[in-house]
């Protein structure tokens, strides 16, 4: 099994305000986001093994994209206008309602801000055109 890559310490710096209540919790959702980056950059560990200058990847990059996938899983705010809702809007005629839903069951996700970050590991579509009668 691989070393996850951000320890509850490493949460602690990021989060300074993580209940002390929530610590197991953390450790388990550092786990599980852990798999879940490695699960989606297959190649990261092999980046971040190479130099930076020969195309690797700092290993503080996915420490931060661990650490805000568990801060977000964990940050269930209370002041939420709905349980379960983030925001939630209203109009009038032709009667309009519409709302984000927060993170109900805490689940781990990356970010497309955290794709970024990870980015080239993952393949990209290649343009490609079609020249007529060749």
């Amino acid at each position: 099994m691989a070393a996850d890559y951000a320890t509850l310490a490493d949460l602690k710096v990021h989060w300074s305000d993580l209940p002390a209540e929530d610590e197991a919790d953390a450790s388990q959702k550092l786990h599980e986001a852990s798999v879940e980056v490695r699960g989606n950059y297959p190649d990261l560990d092999a980046r971040i093994a190479l130099a930076i200058e020969d195309g690797g990847m700092d290993p503080d990059i996915p420490k931060l994209v661990v650490c805000r996938m568990v801060k977000r899983a964990l940050d269930v705010t209370g002041d939420a206008p709905i349980a379960g809702m983030e925001s939630i809007q209203f109009g009038t005629g032709p009667f309009s309602m519409g709302g984000k839903v927060h993170n109900p069951d805490g689940n781990v996700y990356l970010s497309s801000a955290d794709k970024r970050l990870l980015g080239k590991s993952r393949p990209r579509g290649q343009a490609w055109t079609i020249h007529p009668g060749g």
